[in-house]
């Protein structure tokens, strides 16, 4: 995995889910949040990104590192991107962001949802996205030097280990994207499902969750499909609750363009068991 983009939060950090009026009901009354499939997010180097600033860099080290050790991790790498759908839920750091309220909330009349980091508990991985370039280029170079240097130490004994370090390696890759979105500052939760590539077909398998320490997280999750402007989603349910121990909803801001009262908002969330949940307007004047 890449270490440098597991999410440690800072105290009690708030973190935004940035949606439209139908989905905020949806999240509140049901305590689960839906993560989508790469593919179909708004950015369309979605994933892509993060793989091609790797292979950028692993051509640059092939010299210092040697070809049958770029040409190894490389392998891996690549299987992990195709053999697998990163399912992913997006939130900002920031709660009122004009490019967010017109992005992903029906321009500007959803909610965004303010959820504790430490209260938000569900299987799918929390990455802090990278936007920086140069950073990107930075950080992939250290974390492949650093591993051909244990390798080289050990006498490249190209184990297990070392396998499946590249392949959790290229799943985090979709924590970096194009700097040209560096605004949305987002932290995101990962679930990885399984393609299976056949012959004649794909499908999509549910995996169910392993965390960095090789535990368990949860069974397979069935993965479901939407239409959303004419395009097929696939997306899987997740829980954000830990199975109901948990309450993170901390904050509930209403778009620039939301008609709502506060006091509207305040009857449902007290009527789906939610107490003392902060709720305030956007400040941004967008109409």
């Amino acid at each position: 995995m890449i270490h440098d983009r597991l999410y440690k939060p800072v105290g009690d950090e708030i973190v935004y889910h940035y949606c439209r009026p139908e989905a905020f009901l949806e999240i509140v009354k049901s305590r689960t949040i839906w993560h989508s499939a790469y593919s179909v997010l708004n950015d369309t180097m979605e994933r892509e990104w993060g793989y091609k600033i790797f292979t950028e860099v692993a051509e640059q080290l092939r010299g210092g590192c040697g070809s049958d050790f770029i040409d190894r991790i490389e392998e891996i790498v690549k299987i992990s991107q195709e053999s697998s759908v990163a399912m992913i839920s997006s939130y900002s750091l920031d709660g009122d962001v004009l490019s967010q309220w017109r992005a992903y909330t029906d321009d500007g009349r959803g909610f965004a949802i303010g959820f504790s980091t430490h209260e938000m508990e569900m299987p799918a991985k929390p990455l802090r996205v990278l936007y920086d370039k140069a950073a990107q280029f930075k950080e992939l170079t250290g974390n492949i030097s650093h591993v051909f240097n244990y390798e080289k130490s050990i006498g490249f004994k190209y184990n297990e280990q070392f396998r499946s370090h590249w392949f959790a390696f290229g799943l985090d890759l979709c924590a970096y994207k194009n700097p040209a979105f560096a605004e949305e500052m987002e932290i995101r939760r990962v679930h990885i499902s399984s393609l299976a590539l056949g012959e004649v077909s794909k499908r999509i398998i549910p995996l169910g969750a392993i965390d960095q320490e090789g535990m368990r997280r949860s069974s397979p999750v069935d993965v479901n499909f939407r239409v959303s402007n004419g395009t097929l989603v696939p997306y899987v349910v997740l829980d954000y609750t830990g199975g109901g121990r948990n309450s993170p909803i901390r904050e509930v801001v209403l778009g620039p363009k939301n008609a709502n009262l506060e006091s509207n908002i305040e009857i449902l969330l007290n009527a789906a068991g939610l107490k003392n949940i902060a709720i305030r307007r956007s400040r941004v004047s967008y109409r």
